[in-house]
């Protein structure tokens, strides 16, 4: 990624667009602003150069999603770098968004260091192959969107699954590049302290996760997966994206 990454940025919220873009230009990206899909498509047909686009779903009568699929459309829709957020993250929105092929999916709000960061992931050489296909970190959000979506609609309360959460989030962690603490994953668990340290100890034992102290402040722990922990969860991930594939 260079000072020749020209990022199309869409959201109909003026303010929010304008801060991103002010965001990513100090960063040393070229950043054009719209804030419909019929703007933006014109941009796109007008400036070939753009390399990467950035839309909110909800962006007016025709959607975020609804640009993808006529950009997918266009000559240069193949090469396009795509990446897609939204204030309303739901289960459809994310696959509808995948199987357009984004880079990446990203919860209102954004800030604009973590849009940089999924800009610069979806810069990647390999990004070709990422958009062909569901990745571990499609997958891992997607599965980290089904469970929230899943306790919006029946209450948290009814799946007490604490172990499930936690593996999520340190496996979406992980994919992220993200270092993960045990006060992380007990805060993702959505169980009490207790609970989750002793969730954690069991895991620990059964070899799929490895605590060490943060060499800088004793007092931190990060979580880690083990070789086995990783194995398991890309099974599991592997035979989910074929499922929603298959779709």
């Amino acid at each position: 990624m260079t000072s020749k990454t020209r990022v199309l940025l869409v959201d109909d919220e003026e303010p929010l667009a304008e801060e991103l873009a002010d965001f990513l230009r100090i960063s040393g990206l070229t950043v054009v602003v719209r804030h419909n899909a019929i703007d933006s498509l014109q941009a796109l047909n007008t400036d070939p150069t753009i390399s990467h686009l950035v839309t909110d779903i909800s962006i007016g009568p025709l959607s975020g999603l609804e640009l993808l699929r006529k950009v997918k459309q266009t000559s240069h829709g193949a090469r396009l770098r795509c990446i897609v957020f939204s204030g309303h993250a739901s289960v459809d929105n994310l696959l509808a968004a995948l199987r357009l092929g984004v880079a990446d999916f990203l919860p209102k709000p954004v800030g604009g260091h973590e849009l940089l960061d999924a800009i610069r992931r979806c810069s990647a050489p390999d990004v070709a192959q990422r958009v062909e296909a569901a990745t571990p970190l499609d997958t891992a959000s997607l599965l980290l969107a089904a469970r929230k979506r899943r306790d919006a609609l029946f209450g948290p309360e009814l799946f007490d699954d604490p172990v499930w959460n936690m593996l999520l989030d340190l496996r979406d962690s992980t994919l992220r590049g993200k270092p993960v603490t045990v006060s992380d994953l007990c805060s993702a668990s959505g169980s009490s302290q207790t609970t989750a340290l002793r969730r954690l100890n069991e895991l620990q034992a059964m070899g799929l996760i490895e605590r060490s102290p943060d060499s800088q402040d004793r007092r931190r722990i990060f979580v880690r997966s083990t070789e086995r922990g990783d194995r398991l969860m890309e099974t599991f991930a592997t035979w989910f994206s074929s499922m929603v594939g298959a779709g």
